[in-house]
């Protein structure tokens, strides 16, 4: 059934999902401590697989690092194809200071409708939501037309090294259809832009600080070219545009330059995370820095310097609206809330970008504000996190019951 109203059999499968016991695994998810550094999920993977297996469902451990394992659960159909996966990571960032909280930030304490801790929002609640859909299915003995499996991965906040990155490598990920969970406040997100980091070094002369006019003051000049792009360069960023997401953007996060407060700096560094729309390349955006800064060089101030960039740039997620797994979830979702829902982009970037060059349809869904992630007082709403719960639930039920397996790769995912 994919329509906006729930069925018979749908309501009495959410009826059977139980606030309580929602809240209470997040609780304990959050008091199982899976910070980076060291970013060690080895208790808070224990936490998931004593769920699943007080409710029969099979799951692998899996790990090429002892303390950063990953969890993939699974609850066979009818048919093995097609593959129908939910991810979400339970790795946290850091608290920072434990007295800047208004509650311990391990603690999962629920307070006027919201619990609070570190990885309440980011990414625990879409671990639980997702978890708790895969045991609401088994409970009732369902039986699908396809493979329905939940990832739990660690290492997503220190590069997913460990966790997205080498389970894929090594062929234990394969889905055919791929919910990822971040937070979208409950949206369903079909697009997203990647993190491109670009470092750019200004070189100036060297000399004592005591006679600065002898030398080109390096880290000065950068404040001057640091104005020029913003004057330049962040307008026409402004002007990309995509249905669903903000504007492409360009971040200063880090200067470093000089050797000490008495010599005239030679070089200054600065650190930049550029984000990609749809469509857009690293070779594009550096062209684009690289132009501006020759034309300081030829009208404002002579100009030396290195622009380089390194890491992986992974392909956006980019998911046609029009794509059948869309429109079952934007459906599955209307039927949960009883009110239509506008589709979204997801602002920051998610292990799906691992996957978004494999042609497979991709969205983003789980509860929270991304404001709160990675901040103090991280919270999440009770009611969104039941409602994710059931939402996907639903989707399960709808596209593995329903929807044969005739999708082509290559053809709905793309930038």
């Amino acid at each position: 059934m994919l329509g906006n109203t729930l069925s018979v059999f749908e309501n009495q499968l959410l009826d059977s999902i139980q606030e309580a016991e929602v809240v209470g695994l997040l609780q304990t998810l959050i008091q199982a401590r899976s910070d980076f550094p060291p970013g060690d999920c080895q208790t808070a993977v224990t936490v998931i697989a004593d769920k699943l297996k007080a409710a029969d469902i099979p799951y692998h451990i899996l790990a090429n690092s002892t303390h950063q394992p990953n969890l993939v659960a699974t609850l066979p159909g009818h048919a093995a194809r097609p593959t129908l996966m939910y991810h979400a990571h339970i790795d946290t960032v850091a608290p920072g200071d434990p007295a800047a909280w208004q509650h311990p930030p391990f603690s999962g304490v629920v307070e006027n409708g919201f619990i609070y801790g570190r990885g309440a929002g980011d990414d625990k609640s879409s671990v639980v939501a997702q978890i708790m859909s895969l045991v609401t299915l088994a409970r009732a003995g369902v039986q699908l037309n396809g493979r329905f499996q939940v990832a739990v991965v660690a290492d997503e906040e220190s590069g997913a090294k460990q966790g997205t990155r080498w389970l894929r490598d090594n062929g234990h990920l394969q889905p055919d259809f791929l919910v990822v969970g971040e937070q979208t406040e409950n949206q369903v997100a079909v697009a997203e832009r990647v993190a491109c980091g670009i470092d750019l070094t200004i070189f100036g002369k060297s000399t004592h600080g005591a006679m600065p006019w002898a030398g080109d003051n390096a880290i000065m000049k950068t404040a001057r070219v640091l104005a020029w792009l913003e004057q330049k360069l962040w307008p026409q960023l402004a002007a990309k545009s995509h249905p669903y997401l903000p504007p492409a953007t360009l971040n200063i996060g880090k200067i470093s330059g000089g050797l000490q407060w008495n010599i005239v700096p030679a070089s200054c560094k600065v650190e930049m995370d550029r984000r990609l729309l749809p469509g857009e390349t690293r070779a594009a955006a550096m062209a684009e820095i690289e132009r501006l800064l020759d034309e300081y060089n030829a009208t404002v101030e002579p100009l030396q310097y290195e622009l380089f960039s390194t890491g992986k740039v992974a392909p956006n997620i980019n998911t046609s609206p029009e794509e059948p797994f869309v429109q079952c979830a934007q459906a599955a979702l209307h039927s949960v809330t009883r009110q239509p829902q506008a589709l979204t982009g997801y602002v920051q970037t998610s292990d799906g970008r691992w996957f978004a060059g494999d042609g497979l349809p991709i969205i983003i869904f789980g509860p929270s504000d991304p404001a709160v992630g990675h901040a103090t007082d991280e919270h999440v709403s009770v009611t969104q996190l039941v409602e994710a719960t059931k939402f996907l639930t639903v989707l399960a039920l709808r596209w593995l019951s329903a929807t044969p397996y005739t999708r082509k790769k290559g053809v709905s995912n793309g930038s």
